[in-house]
């Protein structure tokens, strides 16, 4: 089979009147119900820094401490709340961690999306000192998994999530 050319003249013939009828309308894509959880005081940090920022459906939260069958976690903005009152809605939970995350935090989260059918992410952000062990527990607890190389990256992560 022998292919032909992409001519100029082909596209510019794609954009008239007539060729346009054919293309496919779709809305943008609505934004999610997120969660986005700081594993630790580091990340806890950069989790405050995003929630000064315009998103569209995140809510921004620190784990502070497992609670008997549930998690306590701090708003951004002040106060606290249950994790299990915090899934309840939510569509995605995008966990961010330093080298010294609380591997029982991503383990709580982890099971309690798992649980509910909520999709999990899992963001590794710089910070000095190795990230094995923190990749090790998330890994397991997270559908998403993503080490970066700089936490200015984050914003766009989540942009690309839907947050």
């Amino acid at each position: 089979m022998q292919r032909q050319p992409t001519l100029l003249s082909s596209c510019a013939r794609a954009a008239t009147a007539a060729e346009a009828g054919y293309r496919i309308s779709v809305p943008e894509f609505t934004r999610r119900s997120s969660r986005v959880i700081a594993l630790d005081e580091q990340a806890a940090a950069v989790v405050r820094r995003m929630a000064g920022q315009r998103w569209g459906g995140g809510h921004f939260l620190v784990f502070e401490s497992a609670v008997p069958d549930d998690a306590l976690l701090r708003l951004a903005a002040g106060g606290t709340a249950l994790l299990s009152e915090e899934l309840d809605g939510a569509d995605a939970v995008v966990m961010v961690a330093t080298a010294s995350a609380n591997a029982e935090a991503a383990s709580i989260i982890g099971n309690a999306c798992a649980a509910r059918g909520i999709m999990s992410a899992g963001l590794v952000v710089p910070a000095p000192g190795p990230v094995g062990e923190v990749v090790t527990a998330l890994r397991p607890n997270a559908m998403v998994l993503v080490v970066l190389r700089d936490a200015a990256d984050i914003p766009e992560v989540l942009s690309a999530l839907r947050v």
